[in-house]
């Protein structure tokens, strides 16, 4: 069923001056052109296919290797829609949650964590399509487009029987503004005031994923039924994860030994080690030998890893190192081909 368009509703809530008759209140002309033009824009309803985000899984939840208790909290996911007359009908649960109509689940941790995998193994254990639907697709320059667009593709994943997935969802998640100044102040707070509605009406599965859920609403936080964190793989996952890598026609030398690749490298997620992997092949590839004699060995598993690390150290670094220092901190006097002008 189509959705009532939920942006009109919601002007004045998100901070903006109104009119006597309903328009938004700008005191500056040189933006009436600009504002005239958005506001017939925004006449319209969102014009976004979303036909091409919408796919069948390729994931399944074997191909998702996760600490222990990430892999509790998924199992508990599945088990409310396996049980879900038994939970919500026989056993009253229903009555208590009336407007708890959605499937909410929110995956945060490190990138490479396996969120995006995890969501589209989850639609497949649910025998779903699943609509993974890019932020950018999302925004608009208009104010009040990106609402329309979010409401879309609710109405999208409802009429297609999809799991709706938003990852990098701190974009249109995150805390709204208390001084409402100018429109994109505007635009921001009528986002997440439309995701707020159509989160409370949804009746369907949504997953959120993000690495920065510190930047969450906690409007949205206490809304969401279930918060999964997805934590770097310990010892025992790391190992399998190495392994899961290998392909069964890849050569691999006797010498590679998983368990303990997984012991003498921690702090790094499953897709380092899968680009280590990829790495390692390539190297061995390249060798020269002949294609007989060539195969992938521990070395070249060591090297690519190790590499991967330096790079993400190299990435995270500060640019700048700042040291707190007491008292005063004489200043360099200025270079006299320095100009001052009184």
């Amino acid at each position: 069923m189509p959705r009532v368009d939920p942006v009109g509703a919601f002007r004045a809530a998100a901070g903006e001056k109104l009119s006597s008759n309903g328009d938004i209140k700008n005191d500056s002309s040189s933006l009436n052109s600009e504002k005239t033009s958005e506001d017939e824009h925004s006449t319209a309803q969102s014009s976004i296919d979303f036909t091409p985000y919408l796919k069948e899984p390729k994931y399944t939840l074997d191909d998702v290797i996760l600490p222990q208790k990430t892999r509790h909290q998924i199992d508990l996911v599945c088990a409310e829609i396996q049980y879900q007359s038994l939970i919500f009908q026989e056993w009253g649960m229903g009555e208590k949650h009336k407007l708890d109509k959605a499937l909410s689940i929110n995956f945060s941790g490190l990138p490479g964590t396996g969120k995006t995998l995890t969501a589209e193994a989850l639609a497949h254990a649910l025998k779903l399509k699943i609509l993974a639907v890019p932020y950018q697709q999302l925004e608009s320059k208009y104010v009040g487009d990106t609402p329309k667009n979010i409401a879309k593709a609710f109405e999208f994943a409802t009429n297609n029987n999809a799991v709706l997935f938003f990852d990098e969802a701190d974009s249109f998640l995150g805390k709204r503004l208390e001084n409402v100044s100018q429109a994109t102040d505007t635009a921001v707070n009528l986002t997440r005031s439309v995701m707020l509605m159509q989160l409370s009406e949804y009746e369907g599965i949504v997953i959120f994923a993000t690495n920065l859920i510190r930047n969450y609403d906690p409007a949205f936080i206490s809304r969401i039924r279930w918060k999964v964190q997805f934590d770097l793989p310990d010892e025992e996952a790391r190992a399998k994860i190495w392994q899961a890598q290998i392909p069964r026609q890849l050569p691999l030398s006797e010498s590679v030994d998983f368990a303990e690749l997984a012991q003498q490298f921690d702090d790094i997620s499953g897709r380092d080690i899968k680009n280590a992997v990829f790495q390692a092949v390539v190297a061995a590839a390249r060798e020269d030998k002949p294609k007989e004699e060539k195969q992938v060995t521990q070395s070249h598993l060591v090297e690519a890893i190790a590499e991967i690390i330096e790079a993400n150290k190299v990435a995270t670094q500060s640019e700048y190192t700042l040291t707190p220092v007491e008292g005063d901190v004489p200043l360099l006097p200025a270079s006299p081909d320095v100009l001052i002008e009184e």
